[in-house]
């Protein structure tokens, strides 16, 4: 059993919970959410990440082609795509397979003014819809969808910096 930790996680209304415990399975599923809000303690064996944990970007591919297929998995990996469901085009758009430099342009452009939950929704809980899988895009029990933390957020606001990023925590 694997327990994660940071300052934030983003729940499937596009709204932050404060303080998350996420319990994984070996296999990654998620099996508890605790939302500890100013309760927050350590516990043994808990990985603590600051920022903001969210699930693994979800996207599609309509190739076959195991080249193809290779060489997007490649380029949506580097931007935070772990979640793929090959055979179906619904949202194979480039902005998806680019998910994490697509939210920070558009972030980039509003200034701050956009909403941080609402972009990461997009390629997360509501992309998952869009392909029918209810075990990705979502952090709760039961789901599957791979974490990433992101990091150098401004964590007043719920907006992105110059130096953010993401860091893969469970694939």
């Amino acid at each position: 059993m694997r327990k994660v930790s940071a300052h934030y996680y983003l729940k499937s209304d596009g709204t932050f919970g404060k303080s998350p415990v996420v319990e994984l399975d070996v296999d990654g599923r998620i099996v508890g959410v605790r939302e500890m809000g100013s309760q927050f303690k350590e516990e043994a064996g808990l990985e603590y990440f600051p920022g903001i944990i969210v699930p693994g970007f979800v996207a599609s591919c309509s190739s076959t082609d195991p080249h193809v297929i290779a060489c997007v998995k490649r380029v949506g990996l580097i931007n935070g795509v772990l979640r793929w469901q090959e055979g179906n085009d619904i949202i194979a758009l480039d902005d998806y397979q680019r998910a994490w430099s697509a939210i920070k342009e558009v972030l980039k452009e509003q200034r701050g003014m956009a909403p941080l939950g609402h972009y990461l929704l997009k390629h997360t809980f509501r992309a998952a819809q869009l392909l029918g899988n209810t075990e990705w895009g979502i952090i709760g029990e039961g789901a599957i969808p791979g974490l990433i933390v992101l990091q150098n957020i401004d964590l007043r606001n719920f907006s992105i910096t110059e130096k953010s990023s993401f860091r893969i925590i469970q694939k």
